[in-house]
């Protein structure tokens, strides 16, 4: 359980940690070859060790396929980007299933769809299996905008076997983790090449690696949840060091419209104050695929949009269930109405106070951390263990700007 009492007065700099969405899938891209890539900038967090366990489990007990049937891939979702590494060394895969925050439905259709037309046969029993029957089509259109489900085809089209032709991509997600990928993926010997229309032209086949070494982006998700933080807390100035100021667009957006004071210093550095919190506006607050407003930071702003004036609603584009921090600020004291699964309204400020509340999802947990940074007197945050998946060292990074926390 995570303890935070009211924190005024914060100051100083938070560095940002490597990308755990960009880190997920190259990692698991990284056992296609053997891990011969060191990777740098890999944040320390349970996700990221529970995929390289889960890998390395998988392959210590695999001969005729490859064995994703350990309990560990239902603790965690992107457990599936370890399948086209079993599709490449082993042909066949047999899929326990993986787990996920609770956010709400995100089937494996997309996921599915997407291999079925890169060659590869699906069947049900016990188990899943996933296994090579075929050759990819040479023009592949994704069912929606997916990011794992791209992230899986790309891994497994460039270091697919036996495939001496072109082959196009069309309706690809392009956030910054994809991206990330694909540079990941070329350096070790792929052929892949970005259209600006969310097109994909690939040649399968690996050639020599490029560099021994790749370099992880910084988390943009993280730099959002700590530029809230800076926004929110009383009497606040953070420096946010080490970020890829270009991918946030569409938060500096928001931030504008809510009247939040800030300064983009460099390309790597953000500077954020709650120096005009007194006169923070309510917005409308729309979540979109890149370069729209992602989804991962709408429960950070929708906490941070209890300290402004008027009435926000925020559309949830992409989940059902984004919504379940909102109950846990109704216990703070926010004034908050569901309209929907997808819509809500966050009605003027309030002044939260401390309670118990629930990391429900991941990024619920990072909300509850702001909430109980603006809340006065004592906030207790149950199911901490959910936030150390996606935010590395958060309690030292917490502490040293002043955040009064601890782990109890």
């Amino acid at each position: 359980m995570f303890k935070i009492s009211y924190s005024p007065n914060l100051k100083w700099e938070v560095t940002i940690s490597g990308s755990k969405n960009a880190a997920l899938p190259i990692v698991a891209a990284n056992f296609c070859i053997d891990n011969q890539v060191k990777l740098n900038n890999k944040p320390n967090i349970k996700d990221v060790t529970s995929m390289e366990s889960l890998a390395q489990t998988s392959i210590e007990k695999s001969e005729s396929f490859f064995d994703l049937t350990d309990d560990l891939a239902k603790k965690f979702r992107a457990s599936i980007l370890l399948i086209p590494f079993g599709l490449v060394k082993y042909g066949k895969v047999k899929f326990v299933g993986s787990g996920w925050c609770n956010i709400g439905k995100r089937p494996l259709d997309s996921f599915d769809d997407a291999l079925r037309q890169a060659g590869v046969k699906m069947t049900q029993d016990e188990f899943k299996t996933y296994e090579v029957i075929a050759k990819p089509k040479r023009n592949i259109m994704m069912q929606e905008f997916s990011v794992t489900a791209i992230e899986a085809l790309l891994t497994y089209l460039a270091f697919a076997k036996d495939v001496d032709y072109e082959i196009n991509v069309y309706q690809i997600a392009i956030e910054p983790h994809v991206r990330n990928l694909i540079d990941f993926l070329n350096n070790a010997g792929a052929d892949i090449h970005l259209n600006v229309d969310h097109s994909i032209v690939i040649k399968p086949g690996t050639r020599k690696i490029a560099k021994k070494e790749f370099e992880i982006i910084s988390d943009y998700i993280e730099a959002g949840t700590y530029f809230a933080i800076g926004a929110g807390a009383d009497n606040a100035e953070l420096t946010i060091k080490w970020c890829h100021v270009d991918e946030l667009s569409s938060m500096y957006s928001i931030a504008s419209r809510i009247g939040i004071d800030f300064k983009i210093v460099d390309k790597h550095t953000i500077r954020v104050s709650s120096a005009n919190k007194k006169n923070y506006k309510a917005v409308k607050l729309e979540t979109r695929i890149y370069p729209g407003f992602p989804t991962d930071l709408q429960s950070i702003f929708g906490t941070l949009l209890t300290q402004a004036s008027g009435v926000s609603k925020i559309f949830e584009t992409l989940y059902e269930g984004r919504f379940g921090y909102l109950s846990e600020l109704q216990n703070l004291g926010a004034h908050i109405e569901i309209l929907n699964p997808h819509e809500a309204i966050v009605i003027w400020p309030v002044k939260l106070k401390g309670e118990y509340v629930s990391s429900t999802d991941l990024r619920c947990g990072g909300a509850m951390v702001l909430a109980g940074v603006m809340a006065q007197g004592t906030t207790f945050i149950t199911n901490e263990d959910i936030i150390a998946r996606g935010y590395d060292n958060i309690v030292e990074k917490l502490k040293k700007i002043g955040v009064k926390i601890e782990s109890i």
